[in-house]
């Protein structure tokens, strides 16, 4: 029997260096370039610069090897992907490349080749492959659930990493740009706005730390407006069976219906998806890029600057206000205050006339009253004699009652009047009431005195009237009907 001789464990250091192995190779770069699905130029400088790199100073590029499918495994061959079926095609092959490449693994793998059978796995599978990618609907439906990068990045990076970490992603994402889409039918008509943008060579670069402002915003302004066309009908169908419903096992048209109204709803609901995430790529992009941030700034500083100008002429423009409406108000109260002055000087000369007035009328009620006392008057009563001196204080001034109170004697004849001028006083009564000249209520004065003469007997006066004197008597009566008081008709 052996013996068995038992160790203790190896005893390995602990404080081993550690170095960082950057991956390389013309292998790497083929995987990188199926990954994120490179253009063939960026792909060839690659390839170049990996087999310059292998082949030293000849620069010699070695014709690359497709891979066998007999010798691949059942469980390798359901990884591979139909361009690596047909050949190792690029993404972006063409149909006529399509087909070379099929008709080439035809001759390889076709069961009359091999002798595997009508059921060999690796025929069906390039047949399948070829079904798949020459019909545009189904190659864009398989295109669109390849291995791919959904990544984006957190949004809280700084400054210094903002365009190697966006870049790469944006660049990534142009795959799917439905802009760029060769199947997709593009507009032949001559107008300008076509001819502009059959001039665009491409979308909009992502540019540098030096890139125009414009040239920014026309870059976020494209991916603003951007369409996918990456079609998730595949992974919805897979989701679908995945829930018990497998559409090719139906019997059912009704079945058969709802599979697929529920593989379209999935396809949808992905489709959102999927321009969500685009969507938060540029807002997170937006948010952390340092040329928008420097642009808000400025616009910011912009503002500010605006609104202190703005502040600054509105502060002037009250200033000025207040100052004009101080200004108005002084001279509002040095106005008023005039006005009020000569208002009170007014007020006090009327006060002054007033008083005048009211000497000059008392002096004539008692020139009047004495006059009247003497019977020597016109008056036939007191009452006619009142009703006469007020009408007169009423409709003259004082300094035309002076007069008439002068006529008469002035203060200093109260107790002995001079009656001749009376007969001013009563042509003034007359005159202001039937509104008649002087000189005609004299005439009338006379007239009527030589009448009442004629009658007591001391001359016969015969006197006919004019058609003048009647037409006055006519106005007179109409305008003092026999209606009125005696004392004011007459």
């Amino acid at each position: 029997m052996a013996c068995v001789k038992t160790i203790s464990a190896l005893d390995w250091p602990t404080n081993l260096p550690t170095k960082t192995v950057q991956c390389a190779g013309l292998a790497f770069i083929d995987w990188e370039a199926f990954r994120q699905g490179i253009e063939d130029e960026s792909l060839e400088e690659m390839n170049s610069e990996g087999n310059s790199c292998r082949n030293g100073v000849s620069g010699e590029e070695p014709k690359k090897e497709t891979t066998n499918l007999l010798k691949v495994s059942s469980r390798r061959l359901d990884k591979l992907t139909y361009y690596d079926v047909l050949g190792d095609l690029p993404l972006h092959a063409t149909a006529e490349e399509m087909k070379k490449a099929y008709h080439k693994a035809c001759l390889a793998y076709h069961p009359d080749k091999t002798g595997r059978g009508e059921d060999d796995e690796v025929f069906l599978k390039v047949k399948a492959a070829f079904d798949t990618l020459s019909d545009k609907t189904k190659r864009k439906a398989y295109d669109s659930q390849m291995p791919f990068d959904d990544s984006i990045p957190k949004g809280n990076e700084i400054e210094a990493e903002f365009y190697d970490v966006y870049g790469p992603v944006f660049e990534r994402n142009l795959r799917f740009d439905d802009r760029l889409n060769p199947d997709k039918k593009q507009p032949v008509s001559g107008g300008k706005k076509n001819r502009k943008k059959k001039s665009q060579k491409g979308p909009p670069s992502f540019g540098n730390n030096d890139t125009p402002l414009d040239h920014v915003h026309a870059f976020y302004d494209y991916w603003t407006h951007f369409e996918s066309w990456r079609d998730f009908s595949l992974e919805a169908a897979k989701l679908t069976n995945n829930e018990n419903f497998d559409a090719d096992n139906v019997d059912s048209r009704y079945e058969k219906r709802f599979i697929q109204k529920e593989i379209d709803r999935k396809a949808k609901a992905l489709k959102r998806e999927e321009m969500a995430r685009i969507n938060l790529l540029v807002e997170r992009a937006m948010a952390v890029d340092p040329r928008l941030r420097r642009e808000k700034i400025r616009a910011q500083l912009e503002k500010e600057r605006i609104e202190i100008v703005k502040r600054e002429k509105q502060e002037q423009l009250e200033r000025e206000t207040k100052e004009r409406t101080e200004t108005e108000q002084k001279k509002k109260a040095v106005r008023e205050a005039t006005e009020k002055e000569e208002k009170a000087v007014a007020k006090a000369q009327k006060e002054k006339e007033k008083k005048i007035l009211r000497k000059a009328k008392a002096l004539m009620r008692k020139l009047c009253i004495a006059a009247f006392e003497t019977g020597k008057t016109f008056w036939t009563s007191m009452d006619a004699m009142y009703n006469d001196v007020d009408y007169l204080c009423e409709q003259l001034d004082a300094v035309q009652l002076g007069e008439l109170s002068a006529n008469l004697g002035g203060a200093d004849a109260i107790e002995n009047p001079e009656l001749e001028g009376m007969v001013l006083v009563q042509a003034k009564v007359v005159s202001l009431r039937e509104g008649k000249s002087r000189e005609e209520v004299i005439a009338i004065l006379k007239r009527e005195k030589a009448l009442k003469q004629g009658k007591n007997g001391s001359a016969n006066i015969s006197c006919v009237w004019t058609d003048e004197q009647n037409k006055q008597l006519q106005d007179g009566l109409s305008k003092f009907p026999a209606s009125l008081d005696k004392n004011e008709r007459w």
